[in-house]
């Protein structure tokens, strides 16, 4: 099941400064970007890192913007590429993409579990999400901002949500394989130390058992050959 789609409206400005000159932009807590796409060419911009963050926590880079240069009219785009730093994680560069909203495009959409399972709940197993993006196809207007996965019904250790079993609507289009699994109800990881034990422990009762029966037919087979001696 799909969120509605809600809007998301970012302000950029022109930018004059190139290369070097954008360190001094981000050191002012302003990032740098361009947008490019349909009907449009390519500009650079740059936008108050808060803002861009407090936009991008919401909508990612699966849900429409509504994005404003200037006094220009708004234009809607995805936020194809965020460049971050590699020691503090603030971006660094920001690509913008104009959309065609009568064209179909493909885009990444985050998977969000929602609900739980009653194994989980009751401490009797694990969960493994082996997917957390889905490959999606439709009208931008269409792509749902994230593809939510109702885990409720995963009642069995090793049952499993596979892309095959999800529910979206007949405008969207799920490009990534039907057979790939997205979560699964596994057994905890001490259960599986547990029952290990308990396989070893048994099978070191057994061969002590078969030493001990190995034993005594051997003191039997002596006392037997002392008396006919």
């Amino acid at each position: 099941m799909a969120n509605e789609t809600k809007n998301h409206t970012l302000e950029v400005e022109p930018r004059e400064v190139t290369r070097k000159a954008n360190k001094q932009l981000r050191r002012n807590d302003i990032v740098p970007g361009v947008v490019y796409g349909h009907n449009v060419q390519p500009a650079n911009v740059q936008v108050s890192r808060r803002e861009f963050e407090n936009v991008y926590l919401r909508a990612g880079s699966s849900s429409l913007v509504d994005l404003q240069i200037g006094g220009d009219k708004p234009r809607k785009v995805f936020i194809h590429e965020v460049q971050r730093s590699a020691t503090s994680h603030q971006p660094t560069h920001v690509d913008f993409m104009v959309v065609n909203l009568e064209e179909d495009i493909t885009v990444n959409v985050p998977v969000a579990l929602t609900g739980e399972s009653p194994l989980v709940a009751r401490n009797e197993g694990m969960l493994i999400q082996q997917t957390e993006h889905l490959a999606i196809r439709a009208l931008p207007m269409n792509i749902p901002p994230v593809v939510e996965v109702d885990i409720s019904g995963l009642e069995e250790l090793d049952q499993a949500i596979h892309v095959s079993d999800l529910d979206l609507p007949d405008n969207v289009h799920v490009l990534t394989p039907e057979d790939e699994m997205i979560v699964k109800v596994t057994e905890m990881p001490i259960m599986r130390v547990e029952e290990e034990e308990a396989a070893e422990e048994a099978a070191e009762a057994a061969e002590g058992e078969e030493a001990a029966e190995g034993g005594a037919a051997a003191e039997e087979g002596e006392g037997t050959s002392e008396e006919q001696a």
